[in-house]
């Protein structure tokens, strides 16, 4: 396996961190070019770890370029945060060329998966109720996010300073229906455009092009 690049999400992306916050590293790989053609069964993603380096605790979850692609062509907001993270410790010239073609190929089927995120760091605000109101800013960043993307075709990192309560998160919750049920955006990415870029990835590491770091 070899590291086509690493990009910093979570807290960090979000300029929300604190001095307890942990690292999240979303580390991209290839899987050997060959193995693939011979069938061979690889894994999508390389599973979370995490590890202490001088009181710092990184939290690595890896994803196969292949998976990224499908991920992307789905909308799922996770890849669009790997590949487009303001954050890029690891850069590469094919992150950078991803990175292009997200921020082109910007769509409405975004929503399931914003929505359903949004969702998650909604119950977990309730479930942690009396806390420091995280889960509640985490969803609003999300829902703020998603608006400006559905409505402006824009990717909007703003972090979040305030504790919202739950009206503000319904009415944001209504404001992204709106932006998706108003959107211009095109429903689903152009697919031929991703396949190729993977396309040419993967015979580029069976040509020995690839010069990244093995995992």
């Amino acid at each position: 396996m070899r590291t086509l690049f690493v990009t910093c999400v979570g807290s960090h992306m979000w300029h929300m961190n604190d001095r307890e916050s942990d690292v999240d590293l979303a580390v991209i790989y290839i899987a050997p070019t060959k193995s693939i053609l011979r069938g061979e069964r690889m894994p999508v993603t390389a599973g979370q770890k995490m590890e202490s380096r001088n009181d710092v605790v990184y939290d690595t979850l890896g994803w196969e370029i292949g998976h990224l692609v499908g991920q992307l062509l789905k909308g799922n907001v996770n890849a669009v945060w790997y590949v487009t993270s303001p954050i890029v410790i690891q850069p590469s010239p094919y992150q950078e060329e991803l990175r292009s073609l997200v921020t082109s190929n910007l769509c409405k089927n975004t929503y399931r998966s914003l929505a359903g995120m949004a969702e998650s760091q909604i119950a977990e605000g309730q479930r942690l109720s009396g806390s420091d109101g995280k889960g509640y800013r985490t969803a609003l960043r999300t829902l703020n996010f998603g608006i400006e993307l559905l409505s402006r075709g824009r990717l909007c990192y703003e972090p979040v300073r305030y504790t919202p309560d739950l009206d503000v998160i319904a009415d944001k919750k209504r404001q992204l229906m709106e932006a998706y049920e108003s959107s211009t955006l095109p429903e689903l990415p152009d697919e031929e455009t991703f396949r190729e870029f993977l396309f040419r990835v993967r015979m580029d590491e069976m040509a020995g092009k690839i010069n990244c770091n093995k995992r």
